[in-house]
């Protein structure tokens, strides 16, 4: 082994549940001794329901294993400290400790992405339910009750259209959204282009995080899946429309982890990428691809070829903020 090359070392960590106290020490330790060793600790969302009540808790995916990146003698140092940090010995291997290298711990990153954004229940106080979305009642009155949900305007509440049996059906009234977890979206669900020009500013944000490898807050994650569970049944004629809403859909569903359903969406928007004319709308796409793969080489001619163009609305100023912010020095 390489003594001088960085390298991620599974280690053992018994210092608390929280993530928290792994990472303080790391940055202290960093600051002491002029490293950069990286911290790697995935949690997600568990839901627990006690005494009647909802609650969420983060907990470790890989339980006290954790994933440090550093050479071998910076890692040994801080093993050497009372930290609670040890190695995981690696008896099938040369090597000794156990490690991972570059590559296959990004791959493994972007796995934990999945179950980091994989929210148990969306918090709805924070997104509209739409006409037609079947629900599930959760908590107060009427728990395990399902049927569609219908809301009342300027309100968070509505009534939950229930199928008896045959054609007969009878209503329960006024049900708070945050009562309901989502079971399935409506087919139905409109105003497309009005959604998309809503959503970018949230995808935008998280393209930030991303591009730093930054976790996204619960609330932001659960504002991308929730958009590609409602936006992925719809059924867009347009073309033009079609194709921003493709390349939403990869990035949001790369961004939260879920590969699959990008890659479905990616496929989708290459078909019919060339119906996209317009040079604000292609700036955008050509931002989120370069983003998405890391190659912002192509972004300083599209930003020469905007600084040209008239500033008309809202979104193009917040398109030419975004180039400015990645190409800056």
């Amino acid at each position: 082994m390489n003594l001088q090359e960085p390298l991620w070392f599974v280690l053992n960590h018994i210092g608390g549940p929280s993530k928290k106290i792994a990472q303080n020490t790391v940055d202290h330790f960093n600051e002491i001794n002029n490293t950069s060793l990286e911290l790697f600790a995935p949690t997600y969302v568990k839901r627990e329901d006690k005494n009647g009540e909802t609650k969420f808790r983060t907990v470790h995916l890989t339980f006290h294993y954790v994933f440090l990146r550093g050479t071998l003698l910076q890692v040994k140092h801080l093993c050497s400290e009372q930290n609670g940090f040890s190695f995981l010995l690696d008896h099938s291997s040369q090597n000794r400790y156990a490690i991972i290298d570059d590559r296959t711990m990004a791959h493994f990153k972007t796995i934990t992405r999945a179950y980091k954004n994989c929210l148990p229940y969306f918090p709805l106080d924070d997104i509209n339910l739409e006409d037609g979305d079947l629900v599930e009642v959760v908590k107060g009155d009427f728990p395990g009750l399902v049927g569609y949900f219908m809301p009342i305007p300027k309100s968070k509440s509505g009534n939950i259209l229930l199928k008896v049996f045959n054609n007969v059906g009878t209503i329960a009234f006024n049900i708070k959204a945050s009562e309901v977890r989502i079971l399935q979206f409506s087919p139905h669900s409109t105003r497309a282009n009005d959604q998309i020009d809503a959503f970018l500013p949230n995808l935008l944000l998280a393209l930030r995080l991303f591009d730093t490898a930054t976790p996204l807050p619960a609330k932001l994650a659960a504002t991308l899946s929730m958009f590609c569970g409602r936006m992925d049944i719809a059924n867009l004629s347009n073309k033009k429309l079609n194709a921003r809403l493709q390349i939403l859909l990869y990035a949001a569903n790369y961004i939260i982890g879920n590969n699959e359903n990008a890659r479905r969406a990616l496929e989708k928007f290459n078909k019919i990428k060339e119906s996209v004319t317009n040079e604000w709308t292609n700036a955008t796409n050509s931002l989120i691809l370069s983003i998405i793969s890391q190659s912002k080489q192509s972004l300083q001619p599209i930003y020469a070829k905007l600084k040209t163009l008239p500033v008309s609305s809202k979104t193009q100023k917040i398109v030419i903020d975004e180039y400015i912010h990645y190409i800056r020095p």
